[in-house]
Protein backbone atom coordinates (compact mmCIF):
# COMPACT_ATOMS: atom_id res chain seq x y z
CA UNK A 1 0.00 0.00 0.00
CA UNK A 2 1.97 3.02 -0.68
CA UNK A 3 0.65 6.90 -0.57
CA UNK A 4 1.60 9.46 -2.95
CA UNK A 5 1.15 13.49 -2.34
CA UNK A 6 0.95 15.84 -5.17
CA UNK A 7 3.45 19.73 -5.12
CA UNK A 8 3.35 21.53 -7.42
CA UNK A 9 4.80 24.96 -8.78
CA UNK A 10 1.52 27.40 -9.74
CA UNK A 11 1.71 28.29 -13.13
CA UNK A 12 0.12 31.82 -14.89
CA UNK A 13 -3.63 30.45 -15.44
CA UNK A 14 -5.30 28.39 -13.10
CA UNK A 15 -5.88 25.88 -16.32
CA UNK A 16 -2.23 25.77 -17.15
CA UNK A 17 -2.17 24.67 -13.11
CA UNK A 18 -4.19 22.37 -13.25
CA UNK A 19 -2.86 20.64 -16.77
CA UNK A 20 0.29 20.29 -14.78
CA UNK A 21 -1.14 18.51 -11.78
CA UNK A 22 -3.37 16.21 -12.94
CA UNK A 23 -0.71 15.12 -15.95
CA UNK A 24 1.83 14.12 -13.65
CA UNK A 25 -0.76 12.50 -11.11
CA UNK A 26 -1.68 10.39 -14.21
CA UNK A 27 1.97 9.58 -15.14
CA UNK A 28 3.47 8.98 -11.67
CA UNK A 29 0.50 7.32 -9.61
CA UNK A 30 0.67 3.59 -9.77
CA UNK A 31 -2.15 0.61 -8.81
CA UNK A 32 -0.28 0.47 -5.55
CA UNK A 33 -1.93 3.62 -4.42
CA UNK A 34 -3.98 3.66 -1.46
CA UNK A 35 -4.49 7.32 -0.95
CA UNK A 36 -3.82 10.59 -2.97
CA UNK A 37 -3.19 13.85 -1.37
CA UNK A 38 -3.80 17.54 -3.70
CA UNK A 39 -2.50 20.66 -1.70
CA UNK A 40 -4.82 23.44 -0.50
CA UNK A 41 -5.58 25.97 -3.42
CA UNK A 42 -4.43 23.72 -5.75
CA UNK A 43 -5.00 25.39 -8.65
CA UNK A 44 -5.54 28.20 -7.80
CA UNK A 45 -2.47 31.14 -9.29
CA UNK A 46 -0.88 34.04 -7.37
CA UNK A 47 -1.54 35.43 -4.00
CA UNK A 48 -5.47 36.15 -4.26
CA UNK A 49 -8.29 33.15 -3.49
CA UNK A 50 -10.76 33.47 -6.73
CA UNK A 51 -13.33 31.24 -7.53
CA UNK A 52 -12.33 28.31 -9.46
CA UNK A 53 -14.21 28.23 -12.43
CA UNK A 54 -17.26 26.02 -12.79
CA UNK A 55 -16.25 24.24 -15.87
CA UNK A 56 -12.50 24.14 -14.26
CA UNK A 57 -13.87 22.60 -11.45
CA UNK A 58 -16.04 20.35 -13.13
CA UNK A 59 -13.11 18.99 -15.40
CA UNK A 60 -10.79 18.84 -12.51
CA UNK A 61 -13.14 17.19 -10.65
CA UNK A 62 -13.86 14.47 -13.75
CA UNK A 63 -10.27 13.74 -13.87
CA UNK A 64 -9.68 13.07 -10.33
CA UNK A 65 -12.64 10.68 -10.12
CA UNK A 66 -11.51 8.94 -12.98
CA UNK A 67 -7.94 8.63 -11.18
CA UNK A 68 -9.43 7.07 -8.17
CA UNK A 69 -11.18 4.44 -10.51
CA UNK A 70 -8.37 3.63 -12.75
CA UNK A 71 -6.00 3.01 -9.39
CA UNK A 72 -8.14 1.88 -7.15
CA UNK A 73 -7.69 4.50 -4.90
CA UNK A 74 -8.92 7.44 -2.76
CA UNK A 75 -8.11 10.73 -3.51
CA UNK A 76 -8.34 13.49 -1.48
CA UNK A 77 -8.70 16.42 -4.17
CA UNK A 78 -6.43 19.24 -2.40
CA UNK A 79 -9.41 22.39 -2.00
CA UNK A 80 -10.56 24.96 -4.51
CA UNK A 81 -12.71 27.83 -3.78
CA UNK A 82 -16.57 27.98 -4.62
CA UNK A 83 -18.81 30.46 -5.18
CA UNK A 84 -21.79 30.03 -1.69
CA UNK A 85 -24.58 32.65 -0.63
CA UNK A 86 -22.73 33.85 2.30
CA UNK A 87 -19.30 34.33 0.10
CA UNK A 88 -16.78 31.97 -1.47
CA UNK A 89 -15.76 28.90 0.48
CA UNK A 90 -12.86 26.81 0.15
CA UNK A 91 -14.04 22.52 -0.48
CA UNK A 92 -11.89 19.86 -0.08
CA UNK A 93 -13.66 16.12 -1.19
CA UNK A 94 -12.46 12.60 -0.56
CA UNK A 95 -13.04 10.62 -3.11
CA UNK A 96 -13.42 6.74 -2.62
CA UNK A 97 -12.10 4.28 -5.56
CA UNK A 98 -15.44 4.00 -7.23
CA UNK A 99 -15.34 7.70 -7.26
CA UNK A 100 -18.00 8.71 -5.46
CA UNK A 101 -17.44 11.16 -2.72
CA UNK A 102 -17.03 9.67 0.56
CA UNK A 103 -16.42 12.92 2.56
CA UNK A 104 -16.03 16.82 2.34
CA UNK A 105 -14.77 19.63 4.18
CA UNK A 106 -15.98 23.28 3.73
CA UNK A 107 -14.33 26.18 5.16
CA UNK A 108 -15.31 29.91 4.35
CA UNK A 109 -12.49 32.22 2.82
CA UNK A 110 -12.02 35.47 5.20
CA UNK A 111 -11.62 38.97 3.80
CA UNK A 112 -7.68 38.21 3.83
CA UNK A 113 -7.76 35.49 1.72
CA UNK A 114 -6.92 32.75 4.17
CA UNK A 115 -8.95 29.88 5.37
CA UNK A 116 -11.16 29.78 8.06
CA UNK A 117 -11.58 27.05 10.51
CA UNK A 118 -14.77 24.73 11.36
CA UNK A 119 -15.97 22.37 13.31
CA UNK A 120 -16.53 19.46 11.58
CA UNK A 121 -13.52 16.61 11.50
CA UNK A 122 -14.69 13.62 9.26
CA UNK A 123 -12.88 10.32 9.95
CA UNK A 124 -13.60 7.47 6.89
CA UNK A 125 -13.43 3.63 7.51
CA UNK A 126 -11.48 2.34 4.51
CA UNK A 127 -9.38 -1.23 3.78
CA UNK A 128 -6.39 0.81 4.49
CA UNK A 129 -7.29 2.06 8.19
CA UNK A 130 -9.20 4.49 9.37
CA UNK A 131 -8.29 7.89 7.89
CA UNK A 132 -9.09 11.56 9.00
CA UNK A 133 -9.19 14.68 6.60
CA UNK A 134 -8.28 18.23 7.40
CA UNK A 135 -8.25 21.07 5.14
CA UNK A 136 -5.75 24.32 6.11
CA UNK A 137 -5.23 25.58 9.22
CA UNK A 138 -7.50 23.12 10.95
CA UNK A 139 -4.23 21.17 11.01
CA UNK A 140 -1.93 23.58 12.79
CA UNK A 141 -4.48 23.74 16.04
CA UNK A 142 -4.28 21.03 19.31
CA UNK A 143 -7.73 20.06 19.01
CA UNK A 144 -9.09 19.18 14.91
CA UNK A 145 -6.29 16.55 14.82
CA UNK A 146 -6.55 14.74 18.29
CA UNK A 147 -10.91 14.80 17.98
CA UNK A 148 -9.95 12.92 14.76
CA UNK A 149 -7.89 10.49 16.44
CA UNK A 150 -9.58 10.22 19.33
CA UNK A 151 -12.30 9.16 16.66
CA UNK A 152 -10.35 6.46 15.30
CA UNK A 153 -8.10 8.31 12.56
CA UNK A 154 -4.83 6.13 12.14
CA UNK A 155 -3.73 8.27 9.27
CA UNK A 156 -4.25 11.85 8.54
CA UNK A 157 -4.71 12.98 4.92
CA UNK A 158 -4.30 16.89 5.09
CA UNK A 159 -5.17 19.25 2.46
CA UNK A 160 -2.79 22.51 3.56
CA UNK A 161 -0.42 24.52 2.97
CA UNK A 162 2.79 26.44 4.25
CA UNK A 163 2.67 29.80 4.40
CA UNK A 164 4.84 33.33 5.43
CA UNK A 165 8.26 32.90 7.31
CA UNK A 166 7.53 30.54 9.95
CA UNK A 167 8.13 27.10 7.35
CA UNK A 168 10.60 25.59 9.57
CA UNK A 169 8.57 25.60 12.29
CA UNK A 170 5.49 24.24 10.58
CA UNK A 171 7.52 21.63 8.92
CA UNK A 172 8.55 20.26 12.47
CA UNK A 173 4.81 20.93 13.57
CA UNK A 174 3.78 18.65 11.07
CA UNK A 175 6.28 15.75 12.31
CA UNK A 176 5.28 16.63 16.21
CA UNK A 177 1.14 16.38 15.07
CA UNK A 178 2.24 12.85 13.93
CA UNK A 179 4.44 12.21 16.95
CA UNK A 180 1.91 13.49 19.53
CA UNK A 181 -1.15 11.58 18.18
CA UNK A 182 0.62 8.32 17.47
CA UNK A 183 -0.82 8.77 13.35
CA UNK A 184 0.34 8.54 10.25
CA UNK A 185 -0.16 12.56 8.71
CA UNK A 186 0.21 12.69 4.75
CA UNK A 187 0.23 16.56 4.35
CA UNK A 188 -0.04 18.32 0.75
CA UNK A 189 1.65 21.59 0.21
CA UNK A 190 2.30 23.98 -3.28
CA UNK A 191 5.11 26.32 -4.48
CA UNK A 192 4.66 29.67 -4.74
CA UNK A 193 5.87 32.92 -3.77
CA UNK A 194 4.03 32.74 -0.57
CA UNK A 195 3.67 29.08 -0.64
CA UNK A 196 6.91 27.23 0.54
CA UNK A 197 6.21 23.13 0.04
CA UNK A 198 7.21 20.83 2.52
CA UNK A 199 4.92 17.88 1.38
CA UNK A 200 5.87 15.01 3.66
CA UNK A 201 4.32 11.68 4.90
CA UNK A 202 5.32 11.42 8.58
CA UNK A 203 5.19 8.74 11.17
CA UNK A 204 5.65 9.00 15.00
CA UNK A 205 9.26 7.91 14.50
CA UNK A 206 9.98 11.02 11.73
CA UNK A 207 9.40 11.73 7.66
CA UNK A 208 9.10 8.71 5.56
CA UNK A 209 9.55 11.03 3.02
CA UNK A 210 10.31 14.54 2.26
CA UNK A 211 9.77 17.04 -0.92
CA UNK A 212 11.16 19.52 0.60
CA UNK A 213 11.06 22.55 -2.42
CA UNK A 214 11.02 20.12 -5.28
CA UNK A 215 8.34 19.66 -7.49
CA UNK A 216 6.50 16.61 -8.42
CA UNK A 217 4.65 13.58 -6.85
CA UNK A 218 6.20 11.96 -3.86
CA UNK A 219 5.60 8.41 -2.14
CA UNK A 220 5.79 6.47 0.56
CA UNK A 221 4.74 2.84 1.90
CA UNK A 222 1.45 2.88 4.38
CA UNK A 223 1.42 0.10 6.71
CA UNK A 224 -1.66 0.92 9.30
CA UNK A 225 -0.63 -2.27 11.21
CA UNK A 226 2.03 -0.12 12.47
CA UNK A 227 0.10 2.54 13.73
CA UNK A 228 -2.02 -0.05 15.51
CA UNK A 229 1.09 -1.68 17.25
CA UNK A 230 1.94 1.79 18.50
CA UNK A 231 -0.75 2.07 20.13
CA UNK A 232 -1.12 -1.15 22.10
CA UNK A 233 -1.22 -0.53 25.58
CA UNK A 234 2.19 -0.76 26.98
CA UNK A 235 2.09 1.06 30.71
CA UNK A 236 5.90 -0.61 31.04
CA UNK A 237 6.81 1.57 28.15
CA UNK A 238 8.64 -1.91 27.15
CA UNK A 239 7.12 -2.31 23.37
CA UNK A 240 7.54 1.15 22.35
CA UNK A 241 7.69 4.67 23.57
CA UNK A 242 4.82 5.82 21.81
CA UNK A 243 1.92 4.86 24.08
CA UNK A 244 2.06 7.40 26.79
CA UNK A 245 1.31 9.71 24.47
CA UNK A 246 -1.18 8.06 22.54
CA UNK A 247 -3.22 7.34 26.00
CA UNK A 248 -6.00 9.60 26.84
CA UNK A 249 -7.89 10.30 29.83
CA UNK A 250 -11.11 11.73 28.20
CA UNK A 251 -12.54 11.32 31.90
CA UNK A 252 -10.75 14.74 32.96
CA UNK A 253 -11.79 16.58 29.87
CA UNK A 254 -14.62 18.17 31.70
CA UNK A 255 -12.88 19.43 34.23
CA UNK A 256 -10.48 20.87 32.37
CA UNK A 257 -12.69 22.58 30.00
CA UNK A 258 -14.46 24.18 33.22
CA UNK A 259 -11.13 25.29 34.56
CA UNK A 260 -10.31 27.15 31.56
CA UNK A 261 -13.97 28.61 31.01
Amino acid sequence: MTIFVAQHARRATPEATASAVLDDLDNRVTDEASFVVLPENAFTTGGNVQELPPRLREQCLDRLTALARTRGTYVLTGSWAEARPGGLMQVSRLLDPSGSECARVERPVLDDGTTGTGDDFPVVETPFGHVGVLLGPDFWLIEPPRIECLAGAELLLVAGSLDGTQQAAQRAAVWGIATLNTVAVAFAGSLSERCGGGSAVAVPEGFVTEAGTDEGVIEAPWDVEKIRHLREPDLRFQQTLWFGLWARRTELYTDLTAQVS
